[in-house]
């Protein structure tokens, strides 16, 4: 009997072991910015890192997944703070629609084919930050872009904070729809941003920096 309880325990252990083992594989969730679309019935999209979750430093996927039914507009009054609020809540309930390996950071990205709507792409900075590039299709031969050719303009790291242990989104330079510096010199926390929908298009970009909207494109 004492040698049925001792193997019990050690399937049991092992057991436990293997699902660690499992959990480590599979790495843990960390959501770093967020594209948020005001129009009723559309759902939002969700830039998150996927971390070794021994050592949240070590970055193992960049993931890009659809909060299903979640937007600024059917969130009213909260809107994008709702959204956002949403992007956090693990019950919310979400469509993984393509990752990116680290070993390609740099040299490939993660593209929404259908109306080429999508590009997203990290490239490695130091050890602890990565440069994020957006690239938004609001007509049909242009688009909104954070990072690369814009990045001049608009220019977002994503940077680990080692008290915390998580991944956050920064902007080191800001350029408003005005031509205005929001951002010159250090890195402001930005969430994401926010745009309606219409039928031809998008019209208007606001980003979220620090909690407060800047309107970054108005055409």
């Amino acid at each position: 009997m004492r040698n049925l309880l001792r193997l019990s325990l050690m399937m049991f252990v092992a057991s436990l072991l293997l699902a660690e083992g499992a959990a480590a594989a599979e790495g843990a969730k960390q959501p770093i910015f967020l594209l948020s679309p005001h129009r009723t019935k559309f759902s939002a999209w969700s830039l998150y890192l996927t971390v070794d979750p021994n050592d949240p430093s070590k970055v193992l996927q960049l993931g890009l997944e659809k909060l299903v039914g979640k937007n600024s507009e059917d969130l009213a009054p909260q809107g994008y703070e709702a959204v956002l609020a949403a992007q956090g809540d693990p019950k919310t309930q979400r469509e993984t629609l393509s990752t990116l390996d680290a070993a390609n950071f740099g040299s490939s990205q993660i593209k929404v084919e259908k109306d080429d709507a999508l590009h997203v792409s990290l490239t490695p900075v130091d050890a602890d930050s990565y440069r994020l590039m957006v690239s938004l299709r609001i007509a049909a031969d242009q688009r909104f872009t954070i990072g690369g050719k814009e990045q001049s303009k608009r220019d977002v790291l994503v940077k680990y904070d080692k008290g915390s242990k998580k991944w956050s989104a920064c902007a080191t330079t800001m350029i408003d729809a005005e031509k205005n510096k929001i951002v010159e010199g250090g890195c402001k926390p930005i969430s994401g941003i926010v745009f309606p929908v219409k039928g031809t298009g998008i019209y208007r970009v606001v980003g979220v920096l620090e909690g407060e909207p800047v309107v970054l494109l108005d055409r």
